[in-house]
């Protein structure tokens, strides 16, 4: 079935927004990630974006009056200590040079915050809030990186590491926080006004405000489109799973793909990408003094 089964939470099947843009992209990469789950090793590039939304979480949980540029190095020293203990980070397995360059790369991207808003100004709601809403026989569900008001209208946000995108290409970005928006309605039954895009990436002076803070209106069109599309990816996996015929889609992001080695579109074989994968995993943990992979 699609989506793991939460005990605690429903008994539906779940989707995620990021579960549903991954099967609008490539069914053969949601098979490899979600059904497979074949394992790989982190991305830096991710894992930075992460580390920046810890020390913006850290930071805008503090009460407006105390978002101060203190709290944000307190912030940053604290996601930092969280980070080095993490595996994740140590399969990174970066020198001291590049390690500088992860920190720095992150203290950038606060600096691009800051030139976007200042924290105290931040009319937060929630920050990490859990969000769900039934379709049917099945459920999205997820975690909304910052809930918040502005002019006392309610909006979805979420922060991209990323530098801003071309609207042509933003809409798996734009289809995650309408996802979130439906979940909203549904279970705090208010709509919020709009869904916003803060993008973190770029030079100091690469890009202006307004190519950084971007915004969709929340429509009840809108809504509908995203209640369809999570309802067909729904049905849609459900065939691919029960005739395991994932379809491919050969594209320009397939050369960033972690499983395009063994994918078939691209002259591999999936039945070995387990198998292989572990084991590069696998030396990648006993290098830098992790247990192996079951």
């Amino acid at each position: 079935m699609p989506g793991p089964r939460s005990s605690t939470k429903s008994n539906l099947p779940r989707l995620s927004p990021s579960r549903i843009n991954t099967f609008l992209g490539c069914p053969m990469k949601y098979r490899f990630q979600y059904v497979d789950s074949i394992p790989k090793l982190p991305v830096e590039v991710a894992l930075r974006g992460n580390f920046t939304h810890r020390i913006l979480e850290l930071l805008l949980q503090r009460p407006a009056q105390q978002r101060t540029t203190d709290a944000a190095r307190s912030a940053f020293d604290q996601a930092q200590k969280e980070f080095l203990n993490d595996d994740e980070f140590r399969l990174l397995a970066l020198d001291p040079d590049a390690t500088e360059a992860f920190w720095e790369a992150a203290r950038e991207a606060v600096r691009a915050y800051y030139r976007i808003e200042h924290p105290q100004d931040a009319d937060i709601v929630a920050l990490e809030k859990w969000v769900s809403a039934r379709l049917g026989d099945f459920e999205i569900g997820g975690y909304i990186d910052r809930l918040e008001r502005d002019k006392g209208r309610l909006v979805v946000s979420d922060y991209k590491g990323a530098v801003p995108k071309r609207p042509e290409y933003a809409t798996d970005n734009f289809r995650q926080l309408m996802l979130y928006a439906l979940m909203c309605q549904v279970q705090l039954e208010q709509t919020p006004h709009e869904v916003r895009v803060y993008y973190l990436g770029g030079g100091r002076d690469e890009y202006p405000r307004n190519r950084r803070v971007v915004s969709r209106e929340v429509t009840p069109e809108a809504l509908d489109e995203v209640r369809t599309a999570a309802r067909q990816v729904f049905d849609d996996l459900n065939a691919a799973t029960a005739s395991g015929e994932f379809a491919t889609k050969v594209q320009k992001l397939c050369d960033w793909c972690d499983y395009q080695r063994w994918c078939p579109a691209h002259g591999g074989d999936p039945s070995v990408a387990h198998a292989e994968s572990s084991v590069a995993v696998n030396i990648r943990r006993k290098a830098v003094g992790l247990a192996p992979l079951a």
